[in-house]
């Protein structure tokens, strides 16, 4: 079945019977230069008006950028010093605990060896009674010694004093 298209296409007027007219070609870009001129010269001082507009906000953008460059700049700064500052205060107190921890341990040094004097102090008269009752019994063995009063005996282990 044809279509409606080409049943009308039929009843196109045509031209006239014979030879064909001489003509000038029409110039189609002048038309359309003629019509839309006017148009777009409407649009011109818009157009100028956008680009104007689009410069201000670029330098609008760039003003903000700087500005946020140079304030992010100064809070880096002030976050580095006070981060310095902090790292400075743990210092102090890291040395300052390690002060009072040398501190108790020299203390505690220190009273140890004064028990330890004590206990020398105590125990040097024992000491040197058995170290004179041993050179005596050495001496009885060979015959050449002289009676004295006895110390205390020796203790079970060698070398640690009772």
């Amino acid at each position: 079945m044809p279509h409606v298209r080409d049943f009308l296409s039929r009843f196109r007027p045509a031209g006239a019977p014979g030879p064909g007219r001489a003509a000038v070609p029409a110039d189609r870009r002048r038309e359309l230069e003629s019509e839309l001129g006017p148009v777009l010269a409407l649009l011109d001082e818009p157009s100028a008006e956008c680009a104007d507009i689009l410069s201000a906000a670029q330098r609008d953008a760039e003003r903000i950028v700087s500005t946020a460059r140079a304030e992010a700049q100064g809070l880096t700064s002030a976050a580095r010093e006070r981060a310095a500052d902090h790292a400075a205060e743990l210092v102090r107190q890291a040395v300052a605990a390690a002060r009072t921890e040398a501190a108790a341990i020299v203390a505690a040094g220190e009273a140890e060896a004064a028990s330890i004097t004590e206990r020398s102090r105590e125990r040097v008269p024992a000491l040197a009674g058995r170290a004179v009752a041993l050179i005596r019994e050495l001496g009885q063995d060979d015959g050449t010694a002289t009676p004295g009063p006895a110390g205390p005996a020796p203790s079970a282990e060698p070398g640690r004093p009772s």
